[in-house]
Formats: structure tokens, C-alpha cells, sequence
């Protein structure tokens, strides 16, 4: 006998009326375009706008392009460059930003970042990912919530979880842009598999970050909420950007070369008194 349906955690309406998922948003909702490109009769070739449906979101053409916003895209990019970066040393891990995932047989979303190990063909990863091909899913998904749109933003927080707990993502992260009913925050939330392969909500630390224990990574919100940071899970290090590395190593350098310079000023002014000491030790001598 089948095992009884078992529904997902039930976002709560808190004390301002707002539910976890914010379905019941009150800012207006905003239709997201879908860009496919098309062949024309003749054989040139435009681009058709659609509205973003939740089945086309689920299971996106390989060319479609999802027009999302500004913040959208550089919430995505911030994720892939940190994360391409923290694994580019560890060859059985692949980091993959909007790239059209076969978690099943002919479908699949375009997951706005996905961190895959143990991939058995990582060098055929261009396109699309194919989990039957690769021999495994991602232990990591992150999704940016879409902002304006109801519809898309509910297929990120309901659909894709049911989807991605099905599969067996072990892992699944959501980021929310700052908007009217986050308070103009940025806010986290995420879901990991238990032992019986459903999915339970992460609790957050003290620090209010979430941990991923696939990566080894814990991610959390700015004291002012304005952006997005990942810390070192066992050092509790924040990453650095390409930018803050630089600045960090132009810092260290400017340190070490002022200490250097004092530790010289230091031995200069300790030889001169030890010159002076020896030649008072001389004039005390008998005949000076």
C-alpha cells in the first residue's frame, strides 16, 4: 500500500497578516516575459514575448530567457561568482548559473544556480544538464524568488519544492528581493532532506544564516539587509569578492610594509644608541 500523502510545511500568517510565501502580497503583480527566439516563414529569425506560465518555468526551451529585473540578475551573478570561485579548486564539483536541468525524463527547469558533484561527464555540461546522463542531481539549488510575479514567485515557493524534494535535491535555498512585504530586505530560506528524503525547513544560527551542509557554507543576510553574504561553515569567515580580496591584499601589504618600516626605524634608533653607549664606554677609559 501506498504511503499517505503528506503535505509540505504550511506557511503561517504571523502578526502583520503576512504568510511566509507572502502569497498574499500586497504590492500589484507584474507579468514576467518569457523571450524564445522564433524562425520566421522566410528564414529570419525574432523574438517572441511571452507571458512567464508556472509549466513554462517548470520546463524552459534550451534558448528561452527569462526577463526578471535588474536586482534578479545580479542577486544570480553574485551567487555564481562566489561559488564558482569557492569551488574552482575541487575539479568533481560543477557550478552552473541558468542552465536547463533534465531532472526528469525530457523535463526540467532552468535552476538560477545549481552546485552538482560527482558528475560523471562535467566536460559535456554546456547546454543542459541531464541527471540520468551525469549520474547524479545537484546537491545544491538556489532560487531568486521572482519579485513581482504571483504566479512565478509561487512556483518557486511551492512547486519547485515538491519538485526538487521528489528528484532528491538534497538541498534547496530560496532568496527573496527586498520589496514591500519583505520590509525592503533581503530574506533566506531554505529546505533540506531528512533521513526519509522530505524535506524539512533549515532553522537558521544565531546569526540568522542558513547552513548547507553540502557545501560546507552557511548563508545569511546583511546587518542592514541591503545584500546577500556566505561565510566559511568551520572558520565562520565571511567569502570575499574578487574586489574585497584586493582591497583586503592592498591592506595586509600597506600593514606588513608599515610594520617592516617601524620594526627598521626601531633596530636603526636601538644601533644608534648602542654606537653611543660604546663610545661613551671609551671616553671613560684611563688616557681619554
Amino acid at each position: 500500500m501506498g504511503e499517505p500523502a503528506r503535505k509540505l510545511p504550511i506557511p503561517e500568517i504571523d502578526e502583520t497578516g503576512e504568510t511566509d510565501f507572502d502569497l498574499l502580497d500586497d504590492e500589484p503583480s507584474t507579468v514576467t516575459i518569457l523571450q524564445r527566439w522564433v524562425e520566421r516563414p522566410d528564414g529570419s529569425m525574432e523574438i517572441l514575448e511571452l507571458p512567464l506560465t508556472p509549466e513554462l518555468f517548470l520546463n524552459p526551451e534550451l534558448e528561452d530567457t527569462m526577463v526578471q529585473g535588474r536586482t534578479h540578475g545580479l542577486v544570480r551573478g553574485y551567487f555564481a561568482e562566489m561559488l564558482q570561485r569557492r569551488f574552482r579548486s575541487q575539479t568533481d564539483v560543477m557550478v552552473l548559473e541558468d542552465v536547463k536541468h533534465f531532472l526528469t525524463p525530457g523535463r526540467g527547469p532552468a535552476p538560477d544556480i545549481s552546485v552538482i558533484r560527482g558528475a560523471r561527464l562535467p566536460d559535456l555540461v554546456e547546454e543542459s544538464f541531464s541527471a540520468t546522463e551525469q549520474g547524479v542531481v545537484p546537491c545544491l539549488v538556489i532560487e531568486v524568488v521572482s519579485p513581482k510575479d504571483a504566479r512565478i514567485r509561487r512556483t518557486d515557493e511551492v512547486d519547485k519544492v515538491k519538485l526538487y524534494e521528489r528528484v532528491g535535491i538534497p538541498e534547496y535555498l530560496l532568496v527573496d528581493l527586498p520589496r514591500r512585504a519583505t520590509r525592503h530586505r533581503f530574506r533566506l530560506k531554505g529546505y533540506r532532506l531528512d533521513a526519509d528524503r522530505h524535506y524539512l525547513p533549515i532553522e537558521p544560527d544565531a546569526q540568522e544564516r542558513l547552513l548547507s551542509v553540502t557545501t560546507g557554507l552557511r548563508f545569511g543576510v546583511s546587518a542592514a539587509g541591503d545584500w546577500l553574504e556566505i561565510y566559511d561553515a568551520e572558520t565562520g569567515e565571511r567569502l570575499l569578492r574578487p574586489l574585497e580580496e584586493v582591497e583586503a591584499r592592498q591592506a595586509a601589504e600597506e600593514r606588513a610594509a608599515r610594520e617592516a618600516a617601524a620594526r627598521q626605524a626601531a633596530e636603526d634608533e636601538l644601533a644608534k644608541l648602542r654606537a653611543q653607549i660604546e663610545q661613551l664606554g671609551k671616553l671613560s677609559q684611563p688616557g681619554h
